[in-house]
């Protein structure tokens, strides 16, 4: 299938849910935590600003991953994307809290993958405790532009 530009392999459509969690669980963990701290102004020295944010980027994973799925295979976006979040009840010490929290991040993403990152990246530095100046707030709007791409191409 050829989408505007990228490419989403053509077995995406008949993937199982399964196969994409899979494939999603295997992006998350390549996905450059580091490169977002660095975005967000946070040093390598800030443990407990690391601990914090860390949980704030794997949802924002999480939603921008169901953008991807919405635009690549939508009739097995919700099933897929239900899926995982089962997965994660058993994983994560908080879960009523995270899925809060990835519904929160999630709300702040646009509705689709097309449109502008800007208010999902104020949204970022705020809950890093950050005020951005321009060309940092255009410069994660961009980071999560390319993390949307990147899910989006590869989710088979």
């Amino acid at each position: 299938m050829r989408v505007s530009g990228t490419v989403v392999d053509p077995q995406a459509g008949n993937a199982t849910p399964e196969a994409l969690v899979g494939t999603f669980e295997a992006l998350l963990a390549e996905a450059d935590f580091a490169a977002f701290l660095k975005m967000l102004g946070i040093g390598r020295m800030a443990f407990s600003a690391k601990r914090a944010m860390h949980p704030v980027f794997t949802a924002l994973c999480i939603g921008v991953w169901r953008l991807a799925l919405q635009r690549a295979v939508p009739d097995r976006c919700r099933e897929a994307y239900e899926a995982y979040l089962a997965t994660l009840w058993p994983k994560v010490k908080d879960a009523d809290a995270f899925m809060v929290l990835v519904r929160d991040v999630g709300g702040h993403l646009p509705d689709s993958g097309e449109e502008d990152f800007t208010p999902a990246a104020r949204d970022l530095f705020a809950r890093a405790g950050r005020t951005p100046d321009q060309a940092s707030l255009v410069g994660m709007a961009l980071f999560l532009r390319r993390m949307y791409d990147y899910f989006f191409n590869h989710l088979m």
